[in-house]
């Protein structure tokens, strides 16, 4: 899919999405890959830092004191809680609706490390109906007519358990590399790994072994139990992998 592409020459148009096409996508994404739905891991450290700075501040605080005077100087008083303090603790209650009732923040889910909510998502149309999704300018998924979103090579390395995994041979490598679909005794010999539940057209990371991480991402052709039925032809239609030219664009679009 990105064997011969050329930023310069296959881009038709990058634009921003508006707020609701980007909702519909975040949502799409996080059914799709439920583990970017997960809470995202948080340093025990810093959050306990961070109530005990609260904490110190709610010490502080002075104590609120009563209004001075008589008669009118306290009807004015009573008339200032029910209009400017009415409107205050209208606010506080609009703060509680942002920030939950206890006034932390909303859970954080790994989606939100690298696509903030308040980042706009950028779309960049390419070539042979092929959609690229960026978070300020850099590629984090695309997409081919109206299929899945695929996660970008850079992205999956950072976030290997966002795809199931399957595992080529030694052999296979070189054929994976130049962008050669995967075949069945590749992932079926003894250095190969095809793990069982895999239906037709799911999403893969493609390991290899003796490698670390993930060298390309495919497509499933058949589901797992199919594949070592047959024992041969192609079992992984092969999407993107290192070395491609998506893995040699850093920024992209808007």
């Amino acid at each position: 899919m990105f064997k011969k592409f050329n930023p310069k020459e296959d881009v038709s148009s990058s634009t921003s999405l508006k707020s609701s096409v980007q909702r519909n996508i975040r949502s799409s994404i996080l059914i799709q890959i439920p583990y970017l739905a997960q809470p995202a891991w948080r340093d025990p450290s810093s959050a306990a830092l961070a109530a005990d700075h609260v904490d110190a501040e709610t010490a502080v605080e002075e104590p609120e004191q009563p209004t001075a005077g008589k008669g009118g100087g306290g009807k004015k008083g009573g008339k200032g809680g029910k209009g400017k303090g009415g409107k205050g603790k209208g606010k506080d209650k609009e703060d509680e609706g942002e920030g939950g009732a206890d006034g932390q923040e909303h859970e954080v889910q790994v989606i939100d490390e690298f696509w903030p909510k308040k980042e706009a998502l950028g779309l960049t149309k390419c070539h042979d109906r092929i959609s690229l999704f960026t978070v300020q300018q850099i590629p984090l998924f695309f997409q081919h007519f109206d299929g899945p979103f695929i996660p970008s090579m850079k992205l999956l390395h950072k976030y290997p358990a966002m795809l199931p995994h399957v595992q080529i041979d030694r052999g296979a490598i070189k054929f994976l590399l130049a962008g050669a679909n995967m075949m069945a005794p590749g992932l079926l010999s003894a250095g190969g790994r095809l793990p069982d539940g895999l239906e037709k057209d799911t999403i893969v990371g493609i390991h290899a072994e003796g490698k670390e991480h993930a060298c390309g991402i495919g497509k499933m052709t058949a589901s797992s139990e199919e594949v070592k039925k047959v024992g041969k032809g192609v079992a992984v239609e092969v999407l993107c992998w290192i070395g491609d030219d998506l893995w040699k664009v850093d920024t992209i679009g808007l």
